[in-house]
């Protein structure tokens, strides 16, 4: 934990926003272009590209100006370095819907007040988990700061409808988790080297405490353990779906009945069928199972706001 003074920041951001917000956006970029090199993105996978040129560049703090699917991309951009978890810093200026990464480590969702404890420089290692998974065929694996998901979790994210993402943030999530009640699961299982559930509908794994925005899915989570926390549902059933909003909003999902609250430093997630599985990283579906979860232990120096 120290303080960083004379760095060079790069700031990695989207800048497709229209209208107003497009305006407004600029109007804040260009109060901070003379502290930064600003690195805008050209389209999807750009920023992964952008953060591991960065890292070559020499830039000594790299931020994920956007939401949690950004903070993805720049994370695994650094990490395609082999020497960038030793050199770099990495920081999220709070630009997208959600921002758990964000308020994890407790950087305002304002702009220029998180661009202030940007610039303080206070860091600490947090730990950095990866997921291995299929795409076409093939084993990929990617690092995921915040969360990941498989089954029902990962169809929710695929089916979140953009327009609605933009106008009501967070509840987008839920209303594409409680649509996807209405379809038939495929099913796999959860295995860890404390535990085996043998069948679930849905996975849902934490770096730290929140899921989709504010909600505190994961009570006993630490950025700095060692270990991700998982809540895994054994069936998701739509008469149940009453009962499943109120424990998202009230933190208490860990106390229904058929679903598992499990810390650990591994998993394996295997198809129980021939039927797709899929895989969400921080939001965006990735790829399908089988799949693993493994942890870096405090591998990634993140600039945040002090922590109590």
């Amino acid at each position: 934990m120290h303080k960083i003074f004379a760095v060079r920041i790069g700031l990695i951001f989207n800048p497709s926003a229209k209208g107003d917000k497009a305006r407004h956006l600029r109007k804040q970029l260009d109060e901070i272009q003379s502290e930064c090199t600003l690195l805008p993105t050209e389209g999807p996978g750009h920023a992964e590209d952008l953060a591991e040129q960065a890292v070559k560049d020499g830039i000594d703090l790299i931020v994920a100006g956007g939401g949690d699917g950004t903070v993805q991309e720049v994370s695994n951009g650094i990490v395609r370095h082999p020497d960038a978890l030793k050199r770099v810093k990495m920081s999220v200026l709070p630009l997208g819907t959600v921002n758990v990464m964000a308020r994890e480590l407790n950087i305002p969702l304002d702009f220029g007040s998180a661009w202030r404890v940007i610039c303080r420089g206070y860091s600490e290692h947090i730990d950095l988990p990866w997921m291995e998974f299929q795409v076409d065929g093939k084993i990929t694996k990617r690092c995921f700061p915040a969360l990941a998901g498989a089954g029902m979790d990962a169809r929710a994210c695929e089916r979140v409808d953009w327009e609605t993402k933009k106008r009501s943030g967070q509840f987008a999530y839920l209303l594409a988790g409680f649509q996807t009640l209405r379809e038939e699961l495929p099913a796999f299982s959860v295995k860890t080297p404390e535990k085996t559930i043998e069948r679930a509908d849905l996975v849902m794994f934490g770096n730290g405490h929140m899921y989709g925005g504010p909600f505190d899915i994961f009570p006993h989570a630490d950025l700095q353990d060692g270990k991700v926390d998982a809540i895994v549902a054994e069936r998701v059933q739509a008469w149940r779906l009453g009962e499943y909003a109120q424990a998202v909003l009230t933190g208490n999902l860990p106390a229904l009945s058929g679903v598992h609250y499990l810390q650990s430093s591994s998993y394996e997630l295997t198809a129980l069928d021939d039927l797709r599985v899929p895989v969400q990283l921080d939001g965006d579906t990735m790829g399908q199972l089988p799949g693993k979860v493994t942890v870096q232990k405090q591998a990634l120096e993140m600039v945040m706001g002090k922590r109590e």
